[in-house]
């Protein structure tokens, strides 16, 4: 006997045969290679040491290999009347730091002046600036550490208690276990601002979770965590926030494309110049 299949399915199925190959098929999407632009990552804080600016440029999207770093450059930084150039570390090609160590000073008004490179080598020389003001320095009462157990994981939760100022600000958070930084990755660095409290005193503000299941954050009594609260810019805060955005992609169906992340440097560099001003607290695990 002869069986009729109905329309509706006998249209799946013929849909199916014909995407069946077009699946299989391989495209080859050749990316043109764009001009080279200068990227900048430098900062000035609180702590007393050489602060650094690193120079590099941008490089194809595919390339595997590290970003090539700009060297004999000529790096100045302006603080008032005082003007300091950046010495480049032999060690290190691209990584210019300040000649003498000292401390940034809240309110100060910081110039970067980048010259004598060729980035786009072009044979003319370019040069970049960038402009930043340190905030002042946060008031940091103390940390306290919460121990949470669930089937699904457990670990301590460190809870910030500060006293925030009337001003808008931005704050960023690092997390230490004795000596080593955990949050040394960027993906690690929790940014945020203060509208949620904004003037108010901070009471028990989750800023990080060390769990057990990694060995270099599970805490055994004796250790110190350290929690350094820094004062960012919103320039710095923009900067990290859209990175981050970048790195962990966003949902294809709702959102829009990727786009170079925030910069406050001129003449179409990339990066940033931040200034910020730090304050510690330290607690002990007790047994």
């Amino acid at each position: 006997m002869r069986r009729t299949i109905p329309y509706r399915y006998g249209v799946i199925l013929l849909m199916a045969a014909l995407a069946l190959p077009a699946c299989q098929e391989v495209i080859d999407i050749e990316l043109d290679t764009t001009y080279r632009r200068l990227v900048v990552f430098g900062t000035v804080t609180t702590d007393s040491l050489h602060h650094q600016v690193r120079l590099s440029t941008t490089s194809d999207y595919f390339s595997n290999q590290p970003a090539p770093a700009v060297s004999d450059a000529l790096v100045e930084l302006k603080m008032g009347e005082t003007v300091l150039r950046l010495e480049e570390l032999d060690s290190v090609p691209g990584l210019y730091q300040t000649p003498v160590a000292f401390r940034g000073k809240p309110l100060t008004r910081y110039h970067l002046h980048i010259s004598q490179v060729d980035v786009d080598n072009d044979g003319i020389f370019e040069s970049y600036e960038a402009e930043t003001t340190m905030p002042v320095t946060p008031m940091l009462d103390s940390i306290r550490l919460v121990y949470f157990q669930t089937p699904f994981f457990s670990g301590y939760q460190v809870f910030m208690f500060a006293m925030d100022s009337p001003e808008r600000e931005w704050y960023g958070f690092k997390i230490w276990k004795n000596s080593d930084l955990l949050t040394d990755e960027l993906s690690d660095y929790r940014v945020q601002s203060d509208d949620f409290v904004n003037g108010k005193y901070i009471y028990g503000l989750p800023v990080g979770f060390l769990t057990d299941s990694d060995p270099r954050q599970t805490l055994l009594p004796g250790d110190t965590v350290t929690l350094e609260l820094n004062s960012i810019g919103e320039d710095f805060f923009d900067f990290i926030s859209d990175a981050q955005l970048e790195i962990m992609g966003n949902n294809p169906l709702f959102s829009g494309p990727s786009a170079n992340v925030h910069s406050n440097i001129g003449n179409n560099g990339i990066g940033i110049f931040t200034a910020y001003s730090l304050r510690s607290v330290s607690v002990i695990v007790r047994p």
